[in-house]
């Protein structure tokens, strides 16, 4: 996947800016906000809830940076990949979360990554689609097509409309769309199989994270989980 010259700026962009807020691989950084003390458990607690049943269950965790996330899907899963392009993030993310047998630490440009089909049960991210440009992100929605097995989940999270974390940026680089955007995107990919089979991601969920609304006063941060189904018409439908 090429994507010309604006999808390689973009990448220089969005590495530039991870690599001026990775450098002390904290939680301040991985949420942008320097009081992220005060509400990372329950946000985390928040977001573990809405995921579906990973009790032995193969997990991808796209943008896994420090390991917030890590840790807890490897508590039930069966195994855990997790994936994250800063050194810095992936270096912390291991050292906590090691004592986990059954993660792997993978450090990578999800953009570039290459992972065998129906190799997932559910595929995790969060704060990740936001720093993709549209191109970069249907190429990418196919991808998680393939690596899902027919059932699998797909769950993300992302900030809509404008920044929220406190955190001072030099610049910033992020796409802050709104959630209609993200709905368009992600169920208009469509992965064709032979004998005339398709699929394609079907909305489970969304809605907003509620402890933003009840700290912050704000609804900007959008969850979703949605369903790699059969496509009406394909040749297993009837």
């Amino acid at each position: 996947f090429g994507g010309g010259a604006e999808v390689v700026a973009a990448r220089k962009a969005m590495k530039q800016f991870w690599e001026e807020h990775s450098k002390e691989a904290s939680v301040e950084e991985m949420m942008l906000d320097s009081n992220a003390q005060a509400i990372a458990e329950e946000d985390r607690s928040e977001i573990i809830a809405m995921l579906p049943c990973v009790e032995g269950k193969d997990v991808l965790e796209l943008g896994a940076g420090i390991g917030r996330f890590s840790g807890q899907l490897a508590k039930k899963a069966r195994r855990v990949t997790a994936v994250d392009f800063m050194k810095t993030f992936m270096e912390k993310n291991r050292e906590v979360n090691k004592v986990y047998g059954n993660v792997t630490f993978l450090q990578a440009d999800v953009t570039n990554l290459d992972l065998p089909p129906n190799s997932f049960d559910l595929i995790f991210s969060n704060w990740l689609f936001m720093y993709l440009t549209d191109k970069e992100l249907v190429h990418f929605t196919n991808k998680l097509l393939q690596w899902l097995r027919p059932g699998g989940y797909l769950f993300f999270r992302e900030s809509c409309f404008f920044k929220l974390g406190s955190l001072l940026r030099s610049f910033d680089p992020t796409y802050y769309r709104a959630p209609a955007d993200y709905n368009c995107l992600l169920t208009s990919s469509v992965q064709t199989l032979p004998g005339d089979e398709s699929y394609g991601f079907e909305i489970v969920m969304s809605k907003s994270v509620q402890i933003y609304l009840k700290i912050r006063k704000c609804q900007n941060q959008v969850c979703w989980l949605l369903q790699k189904v059969l496509r009406k018409g394909s040749a297993n439908q009837g």
